[in-house]
């Protein structure tokens, strides 16, 4: 069994409620400290003690009592002062405090929590590797670095399955789409929406509206092939309304995006109805513009072939000329329903230019009725 016991101190600061549960999830057990807070709160810990301000002369005594009462062999301290102490009586008394203090320092570990996304939007300033496909609209220049990287950080703290690759594949086909609304069949939790309903609205191409009913009721299997992920479907653990809060909590931060909450085929005509209206309204998002033509088309519902197909086929007789149809999950571990779309799509009329990225095929539609 793990004797790890971990003291974190001080308890009232963010970033320990992110570390109390990654360690919970760990099984260790996690004990919580504070100067200012009389007790834990809602802090999910295993016990709480009350310590003097690291100011107090009372402190390093206090300090080392609690260690040795309550076993703690790791102190987590996400106060840079606190953590600056803690390593100075760890440097200066080895003998009188023997734990092992998470590293590195607080400045140090915000430092590389940005890092990522800001060596992520430096890849972005390179020449798009779409700039050699054979399409007469002119590409638009690259978003600066700050905002590649605000859009890489949110995108990442968004759950879903759409990875980094996709993204840069998005932040690139956004510089060629004509102007027109963008609509994603299949949402969940909204990551892919929300990186194309930022992009939408930093190059000022239209709405982003995003369909899905967000009710396990409604789901149908996705091929015999798909049993694992099918089973979920009877999993009663999974609460789709909770699954619909976190879109919302994620697509609010945009006033250009809008839903449809509903399956692919009774969408349509509430997608009709809006474009009658030119305007969508979606309960806590507000109204959207509707203009009636798609920019991009996202079809990442059931990848059943069936469905697959019939997503297409309601959806796609809106996309514009020089639009773009994307099916997620081309290259699948499940099933072949997206493949064999996409497949049937390369070899039409309908569409002039396609590429692969990650798991998803990328198609771009043609003036040919």
């Amino acid at each position: 069994m793990d004797k790890t016991k971990i003291l974190i101190f001080p308890l009232d600061i963010d970033d320990a409620d992110a570390f109390i549960r990654t360690a919970k999830a760990l099984g260790l057990a996690v004990v919580g400290a504070s100067s200012a807070m009389a007790g834990p709160g809602d802090k999910a810990v295993d016990g709480f003690i009350r310590l003097p301000f690291i100011t107090d002369p009372a402190f390093d005594q206090a300090l080392q009592n609690a260690l040795e009462q309550h076993a703690v062999t790791t102190v987590y301290a996400p106060h840079q002062g606190v953590w600056r102490h803690l390593n100075t009586l760890l440097e200066t008394h080895p003998a009188r405090f023997r734990f092992t203090l998470c590293s590195p320092d607080p400045f140090s570990a915000t430092q590389q929590r940005f890092a990522p996304h800001e060596a992520w939007a430096a890849l972005m300033s390179s020449d798009s590797p779409l700039a050699g496909l054979a399409v007469p609209q002119a590409i638009r220049p690259p978003l600066s670095p700050a905002r590649y990287s605000a859009l890489h950080r949110q995108f990442l703290s968004i759950p879903g399955d759409s990875d980094v690759g996709k993204l840069r594949a998005l932040c690139d086909i956004a510089r060629l789409l004509p102007p027109g609304d963008l609509l994603e069949v299949g949402c969940l939790y909204g990551r892919s929406a929300f990186a194309l309903g930022y992009l939408a609205s930093q190059y000022t191409l239209g709405s982003m509206i995003c369909v899905d009913p967000w009710n396990t009721a409604e789901l149908t299997d996705q091929g015999v092939d798909a049993a694992i992920i099918n089973a979920e479907l009877a999993n009663t653990d999974i609460d789709s309304e909770k699954i619909f809060r976190v879109f919302l909590n994620a697509s609010a931060l945009l006033d250009n995006v809008g839903y449809i909450r509903n399956t692919s085929e009774k969408a349509l005509g509430e997608y009709e109805a809006a474009i009658r209206n030119g305007v969508l309204h979606s309960p806590e998002l507000g109204s959207i513009p509707v203009g009636g033509q798609l920019s991009l088309l996202h079809i990442d519902a059931n990848h059943r072939y069936d469905h697959v197909r019939r997503d297409v086929e309601l959806w796609s007789p809106y996309l514009a000329e020089g639009g773009w149809l994307l099916l997620d999950d081309y290259v699948w571990a499940f099933g072949d329903g997206p493949r064999r779309v996409g497949d049937e799509l390369l070899g039409s009329p309908l569409y002039d230019s396609a590429f692969v990225s990650g798991d998803t095929l990328f198609l771009r539609r043609t003036g040919v009725d």
